[in-house]
């Protein structure tokens, strides 16, 4: 089956000659390489002409973001199922196979590769959400293929017409939970997916967005309010956002958290991004209300449902 392998880039020519080099030696032979390109001045096109000419190329004029340019790259795939991977990892020679056998043997939706750092940590086994609506992500190495609520977007095989039925990655997201927003929807939509930790993947991890980092941080909060409004039941989202934001204000004002910390919890964001996002959010009401419907209409669990996950 033909798998198509889309990978989003921009200014990350240092990481392509190890990301397009991997895939050249894996023992799966049907696929294809579609690289998309958000305008980066790094020469990243023409070095990945040049070297590996067998790499579908879409060039685009402009920087738009990781969730646009993966659905661009899916528009583009021939293959009923789509590999979402990122620029800056390392893949293993089998590592295809046993994603590829989970979705065709099993009613599996989507599944996820291990993520491991390059030496030999965990990166990435799958993501979870707590009680708080919080989304985290788990460091625990299942014995076998297991569960998870949400796919990483570093190394993500999802079914083409599954993709489409989700709608794709919401492109207002533009970076940062993007894959939380699908595997919330898709999870709340009844599909199944899990984590293959015998298809192992290597992956650097941040290093596009570290370039990007006061932008990053405002689409960070932003999308993190919206997957609570939007995916939540109202009183739950209502009771989370209260917690989170006197959260911040305790760690603003006194330094100190009132809820538990979780691992590699992220920088406080400044009032001047605090202040962008909610008028954003005010801007967008409409947005908001109708994605909360879409959700609503193939809603098959609830929030207590996606926290048994986890």
């Amino acid at each position: 089956m033909l798998v198509s392998i889309v990978i989003v880039n921009y200014n990350g020519r240092t990481f392509l000659q190890e990301c397009l080099s991997s895939l050249y030696t894996i023992t799966y032979d049907d696929y294809e390489v579609i690289l998309v390109d958000n305008n980066s001045s790094d020469g990243s096109v023409a070095f990945v002409r040049q070297n590996f000419p067998d790499v579908v190329v879409k060039q685009l004029d402009a920087n738009y973001g990781f969730a646009k340019a993966n659905n661009i790259g899916a528009d583009i795939a021939k293959g009923k199922l789509l590999l979402f991977l990122n620029n800056d990892t390392k893949v293993t020679e089998g590592f295809l196979e046993p994603l590829v056998d989970e979705i065709v043997s099993n009613d599996i939706a989507i599944c996820q590769s291990l993520l491991l750092k390059f030496d030999g940590t965990v990166d990435s086994a799958g993501d979870f959400v707590d009680k708080y609506g919080r989304a985290y992500n788990s460091k625990t190495i299942p014995e076998k293929t297991s569960p998870i609520l949400s796919a990483r977007g570093a190394c993500m095989m999802i079914k083409k017409d599954v993709f489409d039925e989700l709608g794709g990655f919401d492109e207002k997201f533009f970076v940062s939970f993007e894959d939380i927003d699908l595997g919330l929807r898709s999870c709340m939509w009844g599909f199944k997916t899990v984590i293959v930790p015998n298809s192992i993947v290597y992956h650097y991890g941040s290093t596009t967005i570290s370039k990007m980092a006061k932008e990053i941080r405002f689409h960070a909060l932003k999308n993190i309010l919206i997957l609570q409004l939007v995916n939540f039941e109202t009183w739950t989202s209502l009771k989370n956002l209260t917690f989170l934001f006197s959260e911040y204000f305790f760690r603003k004002l006194f330094n100190r958290s009132i809820i538990p910390k979780y691992e590699n919890q992220s920088p406080i964001p400044s009032l001047q991004t605090v202040f962008k996002t909610l008028f954003w959010l005010i801007k967008n009401l409409t947005y908001i209300k109708n994605k909360k419907q879409l959700v609503n209409s193939k809603k098959i669990r609830t929030t207590d449902d996606l926290l048994k996950f986890g």
